[in-house]
């Protein structure tokens, strides 16, 4: 697996990255964007020249499929469906809280808080060890109603929390570690989350889909090992 060619898209937030891994090295572009579209296929090229590869040499892509940017999530499911249809490659989605909770680099339980806007934000909870799983899934709340740990220990990461800093510290209680450094997913990490974390299936480009919570309804259940 680590002499695979990989090409990683993250067009879900304001940030549109793009990553390759070659040779058991990555290489990231990033650029704060208001239309990914105009920048996206100028990225993705600067990255594969970086990399001294072609379109051709790819062997499979990965997309972060949201939540996140309705129109951004959207530009980059499609131009990574084009490429990988193209190629006849397999193209693998993750989602953008479990990029995020992997992209923590700690252990244990992880608590990654997007800006959903609307005053809303998009959260879930994660166990991470040797791989990564949801202890409740995805979903999209309030800031006041997001679920409460039971006094364990955990890290907080993304932007989300440091939009209503005061209000989370409050809620979320002593047991919070409150990570600045990882605020947003990107390509780069999506590559770590799937090679190092397993996230991801590769499948056929068009089995790909985006990731939409914002009408979910939380599942009011924790796994035993949350419990104290």
């Amino acid at each position: 697996m680590n002499e695979i060619n990989i090409l990683s898209i993250d067009t879900a937030t304001k940030y549109c990255s793009v990553a390759v891994y070659s040779k058991s090295e990555l290489s990231k572009v990033c650029r704060e964007s208001k239309k990914h579209s105009s920048n996206l296929i100028g990225l993705i090229q600067n990255v594969l020249v970086d990399r001294n590869l072609k379109l051709n040499d790819l062997q499979m892509v990965i997309v972060n499929t949201g939540p996140g940017s309705f129109t951004g999530v959207r530009t980059g499911i499609g131009v990574a469906q084009g490429i990988a249809y193209g190629l006849r490659i397999p193209l693998c989605g993750i989602d953008s809280l479990s990029i995020l909770a992997t992209g923590a680099g700690k252990k244990g339980l992880v608590v990654p808080i997007m800006d959903a806007r609307m005053k809303q934000v998009y959260t879930g909870i994660y166990k991470v060890e040797n791989n990564c799983s949801d202890i409740l899934s995805p979903y999209v709340t309030n800031p006041d109603d997001i679920q409460i740990m039971n006094q364990q220990e955990f890290t907080v990461v993304g932007d989300g929390w440091q939009l209503y800093q005061e209000l989370f510290q409050s809620i979320l209680g002593k047991g919070a570690q409150f990570q600045e450094s990882a605020v947003y997913p990107d390509a780069a990490l999506a590559i770590s989350a799937y090679l190092y974390y397993g996230l991801g299936n590769p499948a056929s480009p068009l089995e790909i889909s985006a990731t939409y919570i914002r009408d979910n309804v939380v599942q009011s259940k924790f796994a035993e090992d949350m419990k104290t």
